[in-house]
């Protein structure tokens, strides 16, 4: 049979079916292959986004040569970001080690029975059981309880520093491929997506408006969630040293727990709190709680919406729901995923409503 006569014989239906199924193996395996790497893939994405116009803007400088405005800015985030981090994580370790060790020589030695024996002592925990009922707290085993709280935390940090120290080859090639995919992204990222929108079927407006939207999430809720962060846990630590507290450790371990939603900050200042008014200190315990609970809290409470929720295009408790939801189905990248899943949400129901909208106005 001649090849004009095997087109000829095809049945268009078949053709077709047989097509789609090649590609959805092919895409099947490919995902297969991808997967070990796909939050590298997705955090790759993300930097380089959040870098281009600093690249772009290098690329002028160097007469339009974007492999090397590609190369430069990866050394920026390397040099100027990913490092100065890691020289600060293990500036962390110290302290962190001297303080755990601190409170659980300070709970198995001193003597919680006179402080507590107080009028003071029984109006805070009156206070604490009426605000706080499921604590369940009493004066026979609030030590037990600090004690062994405080050794679960010093057990998670252990557990979290061997996971470290274990998985320290993996990390690092991790790192060397993010590095390469954020310059390769950097490089071709403008061919990648004009591939992309050369494949989809839908309208050049659409493709837009999707990765426009996808685009402006990603940027504000990384750029806002680590902004926020980072200015709770300084606004915080200064709070912790004017106390005595160790501020390089427990202001960082502020500036985590900010990313988690309701309780957030108040994981670390509380129970700092608790310490001051246990050991006497009234004033400092007044002072600590009155600046977290206005300045700390007040960061996230104002600023963190408004940054969100104007890229976003939905409303605070959306966001809300999306972040929580984010951290429970894919860990501490759900802050990322959670908010950009929702927005393509509503992206593609804005494109289904403007799509079918005279259907959608006629039906009855």
């Amino acid at each position: 049979m001649a090849p004009s006569e095997k087109e000829a014989s095809k049945s268009p239906i078949i053709y077709t079916l047989f097509l789609v199924l090649l590609l959805a193996t092919a895409i099947s395996l490919g995902y297969s292959v991808a997967k070990p790497f796909f939050n590298t893939i997705i955090i790759s994405i993300t930097l380089s986004v959040l870098f281009y116009p600093i690249s772009q803007r290098i690329r002028t400088m160097v007469k339009g040569r974007t492999s090397l405005a590609a190369f430069l800015t990866v050394c920026i985030i390397v040099f100027a970001i990913i490092i100065p981090a890691l020289i600060f994580f293990l500036g962390l370790i110290g302290q962190g080690v001297d303080s755990i060790s601190g409170i659980n020589n300070w709970l198995k030695h001193a003597d919680l029975s006179k402080l507590m024996d107080t009028d003071k002592y029984d109006f805070y925990l009156k206070w604490i059981e009426d605000k706080l009922p499921f604590l369940d707290l009493n004066s026979n085993d609030i030590k037990t309880k600090a004690i062994e709280y405080s050794k679960t935390f010093g057990q998670s940090m252990f557990t979290s520093g061997t996971w470290l120290a274990g998985n320290m080859a993996g990390l690092v090639a991790q790192f060397f491929i993010m590095t390469f995919l954020v310059f390769s992204f950097l490089k071709d990222g403008v061919r990648f997506i004009t591939r992309v929108k050369y494949l989809s079927p839908l309208r050049a407006e659409q493709e837009d408006f999707i990765f426009t939207s996808l685009r402006k999430v990603s940027k504000s809720v990384l750029l806002g969630s680590l902004f926020i962060a980072i200015l709770q846990g300084v606004v915080g630590g200064i709070g912790l040293a004017i106390v005595g507290i160790p501020a390089l450790f427990w202001g960082a371990m502020m500036g985590f727990t900010s990313l988690i939603p309701v309780l957030g900050t108040g994981l670390i200042w509380v129970p700092a709190l608790v310490y001051l008014l246990l050991v006497g200190k009234i004033n400092m315990a007044i002072f600590l709680g009155l600046w977290c609970g206005i300045l700390v809290t007040g960061i996230d409470t104002i600023l963190r919406p408004i940054i969100v929720r104007e890229a976003s295009r939905v409303s605070t408790i959306y966001v809300f729901l999306a972040i929580l939801g984010g951290i429970n189905a894919f860990g501490a990248l759900g802050i990322l995923y959670g908010p950009m899943i929702l927005t393509f949400l509503m992206v593609m129901l804005d494109i289904y409503g403007l799509e079918f909208q005279d259907v959608l106005k006629n039906k009855k």
